[in-house]
């Protein structure tokens, strides 16, 4: 049998020939569109090409990433560096990214592993602002001015200690912990002295960390910082629940939270841009 008849020479035009055709022609607008959607990606995630140029930075959530935009914020507001970026310093080269004190979950985890986040410790400062040291309090003021005697402080039971003694002997050095004291366990220096000092000093302990002042030299980290910004923290002071009654979830929110905070408070502030809850899809693009 005869194949099609083929007029004016043209052969004709099977649809699997189409179909290749059609194909073949697509093909360089799909690998292009690939490339593309690789380069505008990497676009988001590369550091800037120059210290003066913002870029776009893409921020992944499971409610949909959100591109914050640098250029509009830094040149259009006029909003500098340090209102986002706490200890922001003159060089932009030097803020430190949100995440590195800003973990995903403030927990155990982040609280063991953060310090590995920053080339050196000059950031601990950011956080672990203040240090205390003892003050001069007095003996003589107790006793002559006040009127107490030495057991009102020290031990009145012999056997514990025969006459007063330095605390330091039988108490550890220690930061406050606030649990209560064992039987039999020996508290740590501080928690031995606060619940003396607390059972006459209330209204200082009920201040907070504004009370610490009181007894306490409080000395701010940052005048520790060498010129090459190297700290050496207090191990006594690394706890926020040394000097405050918030937990430390509280006052170091976690990435979502630190963001929520800062983004939506200065647009409702400010009344503009997108903040409230009505108003995620102008943030969040979708998952």
């Amino acid at each position: 049998m005869l194949g099609p008849v083929c007029f004016l020479g043209h052969k004709p035009d099977f649809p699997e020939t189409k179909g290749a055709m059609v194909q073949k022609r697509y093909l360089p607008v799909a690998v292009l569109t690939v490339v593309l959607a690789v380069v505008a990606a990497l676009g988001y995630s590369l550091p800037r090409p120059s210290e003066d140029q913002p870029r776009r930075v893409l921020l992944p959530n499971a409610g949909g990433a959100v591109i914050f935009e640098h250029a509009a914020h830094v040149s259009a507001c006029n909003i500098p560096c340090q209102t986002c970026h706490h200890e922001s310093p003159a060089l932009r080269k030097d803020v430190q990214q949100c995440g590195k004190c800003h973990g995903a979950v403030f927990d155990a985890a982040f609280r063991k592993s953060h310090v590995a986040a920053f080339a050196d410790n000059a950031s601990c400062a950011t956080c672990h602002h203040f240090e205390g040291g003892p003050k001069k309090w007095g003996h003589d003021k107790h006793h002559a001015e006040l009127g107490l005697e030495c057991t009102e402080c020290h031990h009145s039971d012999t056997s514990i200690e025969d006459k007063p003694q330095n605390c330091a002997r039988c108490h550890k050095s220690g930061a406050p912990s606030g649990k209560k004291t064992e039987k039999g366990v020996a508290p740590n220096l501080a928690d031995a002295v606060h619940a003396r000092c607390v059972s006459c000093h209330e209204d200082m302990f009920a201040a907070g960390a504004r009370g610490c002042a009181s007894c306490h030299t409080v000395r701010p980290v940052r005048e520790k910082l060498p010129q090459q910004g190297i700290v050496t923290l207090n191990p006594l002071y690394v706890d926020c629940a040394v000097c405050h009654a918030e937990k430390a979830q509280k006052l170091v929110p976690g990435r979502m939270d630190a963001f929520h905070r800062q983004c939506m408070g200065c647009h409702e502030k400010t009344g503009k841009g997108p903040y409230g809850k009505q108003s995620c899809a102008r943030c969040h693009t979708g998952k």
